[in-house]
């Protein structure tokens, strides 16, 4: 077998193992042959190359409940969406870079340090917090911070499996920032992250989403898979409803009304000072998570057989 496989140590919680079992079909007897069978298949490839790594290969199959075929489909498309698509997005992801410290000391993206009462991420996003006439930074380097905040929660496996809530603050927003992004972009951005990255979004929320919000949504969401379509919440200006999806415990500060108590996640601030450090701690791997990814769509087969498995069952 494979040392990639013989290293693998399962890090899921009694928890998440047992949501894994339950909800994705990973059976723990049969977790890495169905990996060393993604793997040997992504190695006989002919056109596209990317890690193969036991941790990296089973976010894919988490993602898809160990159906190998859809596995096999996210795993092309994510690494054409890193080789072809945002090609500079994915590369070089330093945390030291001088202008993704900056769109992360912006408060732009980043996650809660607690998990909810279902034990997924929110993945918080403040779309209108940076000044986009000053030109401080660019898309690119706002698209590296929020790949490189993503690619560090992922590297906790129970992460995958318990999903993510994807939170966007539009309360800042205005016609500026969608001037900065453009209708291209909006595009491009819905219709490859949703279902080619690696992640289960289990809800995604828009607070404060007004005019600007619906031009937005006007440009993008016909790009968006449908099923991600159904998840979207959208509120008004009233935090209160947001509560009852995100307790107010889970919450920063800056999120609480003014007369609120109890426990939060602490200030914006704060919660960012401690990403970046995670970061940095997370360098290493960060900087070579681009690597080894190729993809050259001339090569790819015309002939491929049509497989509908759901996972490898080994007596």
């Amino acid at each position: 077998m494979d040392t990639l496989t013989d290293s693998y140590v399962c890090t899921l919680d009694e928890a998440s193992a047992t949501k894994a079992k339950k909800e994705l079909s990973e059976d723990p007897a049969d977790r890495l042959a169905a990996v060393e069978h993604l793997r040997q298949w992504a190695l006989q490839q002919p056109h596209f190359k990317c890690r193969t790594d036991t941790e990296f290969l089973l976010r894919f199959l988490r993602t898809n409940k160990f159906s190998q075929l859809n596995a096999r489909k996210m795993l092309e498309r994510n690494t054409d969406l890193r080789c072809n698509v945002f090609p500079d997005c994915f590369q070089n992801l330093d945390p030291l870079d001088p202008n993704v410290q900056k769109v992360l000391d912006m408060g732009y993206c980043f996650p809660l340090p607690k998990r909810d009462r279902m034990g997924r991420r929110i993945f918080v996003v403040q779309a209108g917090v940076f000044n986009p006439r000053l030109k401080e930074v660019g898309q690119n380097d706002i698209m590296r911070a929020n790949i490189m905040v993503f690619e560090h929660i992922l590297g906790d496996e129970n992460n995958i499996v318990n999903g993510f809530v994807y939170f966007m603050d539009l309360s800042q927003f205005t016609t500026k920032h969608l001037t900065f992004w453009g209708a291209t972009m909006l595009r491009k951005h819905s219709s490859n992250i949703f279902g080619k990255f690696p992640g289960r979004f289990k809800e995604i929320h828009y607070f404060d989403a007004g005019p600007v919000f619906e031009a937005m949504m006007a440009i993008s969401r016909p790009f968006m898979p449908e099923k991600f379509k159904n998840r979207i919440v959208i509120h008004g200006k009233n935090m209160e409803e947001v509560y009852k999806s995100i307790e107010k415990h889970l919450l920063p500060r800056e999120f609480l009304p003014d007369d609120y108590v109890g426990p939060c996640a602490g200030t914006i601030k704060e919660i960012t000072d401690q990403l970046k450090a995670d970061l940095i701690q997370d360098r290493e791997n960060l900087l070579n998570s681009g690597k080894d990814f190729l993809y050259d769509a001339k090569k790819k087969p015309t002939d491929v057989p049509n497989e509908s498995f759901r996972k490898l069952n080994i007596d």
